[in-house]
């Protein structure tokens, strides 16, 4: 059975609404007013995709004890769940970060704050090798 932990996607998800409201106002904005608007279409649309393509649901922690990022849709990968295996250290960098040093780099994860601790212990419960620094990084 796998454990599953809920995202917490940030300012991005903030940051890409604005940008998304700003555009479809200018392209109102230039509808009403006259004016080419296919590159703002484009614009916008490929806001939507961008945003929507990289909004992370979960992270979750499988039967093969990897940690999986699960995204929210299917757009641009075949497969919509990207292990993170290799795991040899976690480090706590704030309330609800984590970076997770993997043997082929390093990966900081965003996950609600009241999850952050359930999460350490599940990966150190799979995987006792795994070295843990509660300490902060400023």
């Amino acid at each position: 059975m796998e454990k599953k932990f809920k995202a917490d996607n940030g300012a991005s998800n903030i940051f890409w609404g604005v940008a998304a409201v700003m555009l479809l106002v200018l392209l109102l904005y230039r509808i009403f007013k006259g004016g080419e608007v296919w590159n703002l279409v484009i614009y916008f649309v490929f806001t939507i995709v961008f945003m929507l393509s990289v909004t992370i649901k979960e992270y979750a922690v499988t039967n093969l004890n990897f940690l999986e990022v699960r995204f929210l849709l299917k757009l641009l990968t075949r497969n919509r769940r990207i292990p993170l295996g290799d795991i040899v250290a976690i480090k706590q960098i704030s309330v609800n970060q984590l970076k997770v040093e993997k043997v082929r780099g390093t990966e900081v994860l965003r996950v609600k704050a009241s999850d952050l601790d359930a999460l350490i212990a599940e990966l150190k419960e799979r995987n006792p090798r795994i070295i843990v620094d509660r300490g902060e990084e400023k």
